[in-house]
């Protein structure tokens, strides 16, 4: 086995392992091989963890080895129309993924699950969406999942997952920084063309509603660094904005994307938080740059953390006539229902201070009150 991840031969594995050999474009070949070069320079890859990382790139290689097949074995996948999504942005920790798992619940809404995500070829099929054997297989990488995390993101085979899992192929994905200590992959990111990423999701979705449509409803709070290209590929978007008090916000997602750094050699959470925090605020700069290059009342949609905590169902209505959806009774009470069958602390209570990354909760207030300000954000309470 190689001491070293090489490009040419994690594809050549992929190959062999797909047993197809078609990777489509070679727009995935840049931020690939940017990707490794990080990862072999500045990730401090132990043998074991090495490995492990051999083989998540060969599993997205064969993922999109599988993609680009499906697309030649059923052509008509190529006519799917992706219209109007509608996608939960705005800062992470923010109430975003309880939104976009209430919006689920609406039977006129597609969310993209976690299993499809991970697993989409062959396309997902009307008649056995809630029988797939896949279904099985991603419940079994979810037991292992360890309690810490769920406590920090609740993650299940048939529950909305975020859209990081529908661009991964592109290999065009921040999610990779919350793993790996990676700052030239890092700067490359934000410098970077994202349109093949954004060709990778709407293809994706093409994918994922061939058979079983719907109106899609997503979400991942990192659109805000492309969000210009988000926009130029789907037109027709609407955009719900979530909001919270950033001296919340920010430690919570440090917290969350620290548990999954911390194995990393060195790690240490002070200087993390730092780093986080950086990144947090210059997306969010980014994201709302293009909100106001690009106006537009009846595409943005804002809500406020303790709005949806304090009665979901009033919030999702207001979304609802926003975008001229129809919220039904029938909903209504599936909103009622999920909340209470699924309290906050189904997992156990996620616990984390500003301080334990470094971090001042007055001087977050400070650096986001470009944000707060603007959108009337309170200071939480016990904050």
């Amino acid at each position: 086995m190689t001491q070293q991840l090489v490009v040419d031969e994690l594809i050549d594995d992929a190959k062999q392992q797909a047993q197809l050999d078609d990777l489509g474009d070679s727009t995935f070949l840049t931020p690939l091989s940017v990707l490794v070069e990080a990862l072999e320079r500045e990730a401090r890859l132990d043998p074991a963890r090495r490995a492990q990382t051999s083989a998540q790139l060969v599993a997205l290689l064969v993922k999109r080895l599988r993609l680009v097949d499906d697309r030649k074995t059923y052509p008509t996948i190529r006519d799917e129309t992706v219209r109007a999504p509608i996608f939960i942005v705005g800062a992470p920790r923010t109430g975003s993924t309880h939104l976009h798992t209430l919006l689920g619940q609406d039977p006129q809404v597609r969310v993209p699950q976690f299993w499809e995500q991970n697993l989409p070829s062959p396309p997902p099929e009307r008649e056995t969406y809630t029988s797939d054997p896949r279904i099985a297989q991603i419940r079994e990488v979810v037991a292992q999942i360890p309690a810490e995390m769920l406590k920090r993101h609740t993650i299940g085979a048939q529950r909305p997952e975020q859209c990081n899992l529908l661009m991964d192929w592109s290999f065009i994905n921040f999610a990779l920084l919350a793993s790996y200590d990676i700052p030239t992959y890092r700067y490359w990111l934000f410098e970077a063309d994202h349109a093949p990423a954004y060709e990778a999701h709407w293809q994706m979705l093409q994918q994922l509603q061939w058979h079983v449509p719907g109106q899609w409803v997503l979400k991942y709070p990192k659109h805000l660094l492309a969000l210009e290209t988000l926009l130029a590929r789907y037109p027709d978007a609407r955009l719900i904005w979530t909001h919270r008090d950033p001296a919340v916000f920010v430690p919570s997602a440090a917290s969350l994307t620290g548990y999954m750094r911390s194995p990393s050699p060195g790690y240490d959470p002070q200087r993390f938080g730092l780093e986080w925090a950086l990144n947090e605020e210059m997306i969010l700069r980014r994201g709302l740059c293009t909100r106001d290059r690009f106006p537009d009342a009846r595409r943005d949609y804002d809500v406020h953390y303790r709005d949806l905590m304090a009665d979901p169902v009033q919030t999702i209505g207001g979304i609802y006539r926003h975008f001229g959806l129809d919220f039904t009774d029938d909903f209504r009470r599936q909103i009622e229902k999920w909340v209470q069958d699924h309290p906050k602390t189904e997992h156990g209570m996620h616990r984390y201070t500003p301080a334990d990354f470094g971090l001042c909760a007055d001087r977050l207030r400070q650096r986001f009150a470009f944000y707060s300000e603007r959108f009337g954000i309170q200071p939480e309470v016990g904050t």
